[in-house]
């Protein structure tokens, strides 16, 4: 994605799935697309381990919003924080955002934003789910470092190849709706000539495509999957 440096970006952290040891790569990864206009981080401040971050958001000017659980095992972080991310995208108070976050439970809150016409940024583990890394413009992985020390995983060569797996469905579908998966075989086999499927931790190819989220499974009578195609 090309940066600009010009927008105004709401920082939205879910202290439940981030850690404050995190904040300055957070306002680093942020700088390089604009400027913080809105910055908040969604909790229970009455839980002791969180005391970690109230110096923290306090010497990087953060609101600290209170999430009260009212039902014992039940995080409302996730909701106070998605509720405040609707007001703040029809308030028209900025035209980005970054959401600090692992948990998929935000994808469609990052489909939301992007389907309004925002540029939506991504900031978590590498354990965030496929789903909410694919619906973000950018996804930085706070663990990166530990990410590269583990590089020949089927993760790892997923993430990479991911615009590869893209490029072959449109070279294949001429713009049609399905894709047979000989075809996208094919397509892929001149993207990447040494290109194997069980690198990928998957035994078939469209049990690739099916990891991928973004796509699904076309499949005959017999249940035998034969093609591929957009999930609506």
């Amino acid at each position: 994605m090309k940066q600009n440096k010009n927008l105004s970006v709401a920082v939205l952290i879910d202290d439940d799935n981030a850690s404050p040891e995190k904040i300055e790569d957070v306002m680093n990864f942020v700088a390089c697309y604009g400027n913080a206009v809105v910055r908040r981080i969604y909790g229970d401040w009455t839980r002791k381990p969180l005391l970690g971050w109230k110096d923290i958001a306090k010497e990087y000017g953060f609101r600290m919003v209170q999430a009260s659980s009212y039902t014992t095992g039940k995080n409302t972080t996730d909701i106070a924080l998605v509720i405040e991310a609707m007001d703040i995208l029809h308030g028209g108070q900025t035209d980005s955002f970054c959401l600090v976050a692992s948990d998929g439970d935000y994808t469609m809150l990052a489909q939301r934003i992007r389907e309004a016409g925002q540029v939506i940024l991504g900031y978590g583990e590498s354990k965030a789910p496929l789903a909410l890394v694919r619906s973000c413009s950018e996804f930085l992985f706070s663990d990166r470092k530990e990410i590269k020390a583990s590089e020949n995983t089927p993760e790892f060569f997923l993430r990479r190849d991911l615009e590869y797996f893209d490029k072959a469905f449109e070279l294949a579908s001429d713009s049609k709706p399905e894709v047979s998966l000989s075809l996208i075989g094919g397509a892929l086999k001149k993207l990447m000539p040494k290109f194997k499927v069980k690198r990928y931790g998957c035994k078939t190819l469209g049990k690739l495509y099916e990891k991928l989220d973004k796509y699904e499974l076309v499949k005959t009578e017999k249940g035998i999957a034969s093609a591929v195609r957009l999930k609506p």
